[in-house]
């Protein structure tokens, strides 16, 4: 302990206890300061910072500076990240979050569109892998049978379309 020493109440059974099975290999006092600053750490890492308020950061200088660099570095790198990646597909691009749908054999198969490919259970396809992934390994056109609900939009449009407006081909309808 370095510094002021502050007395806190600790019964002396529990004292004589951690000396008398330790055989004399713990000091209470040392073993209580080590837990408090190990708790502290813990919960600078873990916790929900409650304690510490807008001083967290001078608590983490003080008991947990290793922390310091990580928190820094977490910080710049979720500056640095970027948007998630959309699907390209030729022309076409699918904002990342968009619903993808296709029907076969007379039922409705929903995927989502992250980070760059359509993932169904955990799987990531291409949109021509997914298609034919629905249609039981047979060869589909992606085009004419995916449809796209991009984010907050209440319509589905088919990919043809989506490809077609790319290129200019298509008037969006106002």
């Amino acid at each position: 302990m370095t510094g002021m020493v502050l007395h806190i109440p600790f019964p002396k059974s529990l004292y004589d206890d951690i000396v008398r099975f330790s055989d004399g290999k713990l000091n209470p006092a040392v073993l209580a300061e080590n837990l408090i600053v190990a708790w502290i750490e813990r919960d600078l890492e873990f916790g929900e910072g409650d304690y510490w308020g807008e001083r967290i950061e001078e608590v983490a200088e003080v008991y947990a500076p290793h922390l310091i660099n990580r928190w820094e570095s977490e910080r710049a790198s979720s500056v640095t990240q970027t948007m998630p990646r959309p699907l390209i597909w030729k022309k076409v691009e699918v904002p990342s979050g968009s619903e993808v749908r296709m029907a076969y054999d007379g039922m409705h198969h929903y995927a989502e569109v992250r980070d760059g490919k359509i993932v169904e259970n955990g799987n990531r396809y291409t949109p021509s892998e997914w298609a034919s992934k629905v249609a039981n390994g047979t060869s589909r056109n992606a085009w004419r049978d995916l449809w796209f609900r991009k984010p907050l939009s209440k319509n589905w449009d088919l990919a043809d379309d989506l490809r077609k407006r790319a290129a200019g081909e298509l008037k969006i309808a106002i």
